[in-house]
């Protein structure tokens, strides 16, 4: 069994051999994403991980901040994953709009945060889904209906290839039939192993690209991509599902030493792992609970590895050339406490008292609910959460700007929060 033979699937056990080579080989094509342009200062790359419409608006806050702080204009790679691609798609068909409005904090009130905004505190999308069931006829399935309904809402038809390339737009599926993540960018789409085919001419849409990255297993059907001819498609025609199974936090996209000048914001906006009891009902309670702790190390070791390599640059003395493995940038989650305690820069104490944290939300009388722990879901939402979502994500990206990276944080009394 070989690599280079298209009738083996990538995926053959491993139990067939001792070896294994081959399993899943690379294509060995030579495309590749077309890069970015120079920016004005340092290249900034933004990843937004999954988890629903909470993902969404945390991420729509981290876009908010970027603005305010004049590091959107710099922003060159975003990549993302189910609930944060719709924060990521909408960014990207703005994205000349904003440009045009100099990326103001304003500019992506009105342009990014109230079209998501206005949809998801009117109406359920989970609703709007179950109306149109009907809709999955034929050869289309329900996540067919899911691209349909983010057109509907919130993509206008759009195409990849339509996209500005003042940035590169990265959404995240997971490949059932490689095994590995599967991109949908402006002018390309693939994966290492069936290779990459260019946009132009498919007429996938963003919406589509959306769907595939935010079909949950079981809730949605495998989007089959059989009508993109790849490089190494004899391998199996690309079958997708929600990218979060592969890596919910969008960061393998940008994660090579290829973009270790890109200053990269990280947001964890999936789900927390509780510990304690955990179900009554055996077969489903062992196997949810072993799925959970699958995501839990992967996203555990990809944040590690990603923080190791921040602190590498943290400790680079000044005037020092950083070491070949280190990164600048910032990663949390919603769950994150920032406490640096004797060690706080001023600019971190500037902005913490200007602006309050705030990581919970009322769920009803006096019971408040922890951000982190809002459903993963595609419900619609109460304004006042929207409103603390986005509010978190920007929180969240200040406070760890001015204390990591105080020198890219503008002076606190120059910045104009979300409302909460």
């Amino acid at each position: 069994m070989t690599g280079n033979d298209p009738s083996v699937s990538p995926l053959d056990s491993a139990a067939l051999g001792a070896s294994l080579s081959g399993l899943v080989a690379p294509c060995g094509d030579g495309r590749r994403p077309a890069e970015p342009p120079p920016a004005t200062g340092t290249r900034v790359g933004v990843t937004l991980s999954g988890g629903g419409f909470r993902a969404t608006f945390a991420g729509v806050g981290v876009i908010r901040y970027l603005a305010d702080a004049g590091l959107l204009g710099d922003l060159r790679f975003a990549s993302s994953v189910s609930g944060g691609s719709v924060a990521n798609g909408m960014l990207a068909i703005r994205w000349p709009e904003l440009r045009e409005r100099g990326f103001t904090g304003a500019a992506v009130d009105e342009l990014v945060l109230a079209p998501l905004a206005d949809r998801v505190t009117a109406a359920s999308l989970k609703s709007k889904l179950i109306r149109n069931v009907w809709r999955a006829v034929g050869r289309r399935t329900r996540t067919d209906v899911l691209a349909w309904a983010f057109d509907d809402w919130f993509f206008q038809g759009r195409e990849l290839a339509d996209l500005d390339d003042g940035c590169r737009w990265i959404i995240n599926a997971a490949n059932l039939s490689t095994g590995v993540r599967f991109a949908f960018e402006r002018d390309v789409v693939g994966d290492y192993v069936v290779g990459l085919a260019p946009t132009e001419g498919t007429g996938i849409r963003v919406a589509r690209a959306v769907a595939a990255s935010a079909a949950v297993p079981g809730a949605f059907a495998v989007m089959k991509l059989d009508d993109v001819e790849f490089p190494c498609g004899g391998r199996g025609a690309p079958h997708l599902l929600d990218g979060g199974a592969y890596d919910n936090t969008g960061l393998e996209a940008i994660d090579s030493d290829r973009y270790r000048d890109v200053f990269t914001v990280a947001l964890n906006a999936g789900g927390v792992f509780v510990t304690g009891g955990y179900g009554k009902v055996p077969l489903v309670r062992d196997l949810a609970r072993a799925n959970s702790l699958l995501y839990r190390q992967s996203t555990t070791l990809r944040t590690r590895w990603m923080i190791d390599r921040f602190q590498a640059w943290e400790r680079t003395p000044a005037g020092a050339s950083p070491p070949p493995r280190a990164r600048g940038g910032v990663l949390f989650g919603l769950a994150s406490t920032i406490e640096p305690g004797g060690r706080a820069t001023p600019e971190f104490t500037a902005f913490t008292q200007r602006f309050p944290e705030h990581r919970s939300h009322p769920r009803g009388g006096d019971d408040e609910r922890d951000l982190a722990f809002v459903p993963t879901v595609f419900d619609r939402l109460d304004p006042g959460l929207v409103a603390a979502l986005v509010y978190r994500g920007w929180w969240l990206t200040g406070a760890t700007i001015a204390q990591y990276h105080p020198t890219r944080a503008p002076a606190a009394d120059q910045l104009t929060p979300p409302e909460v």
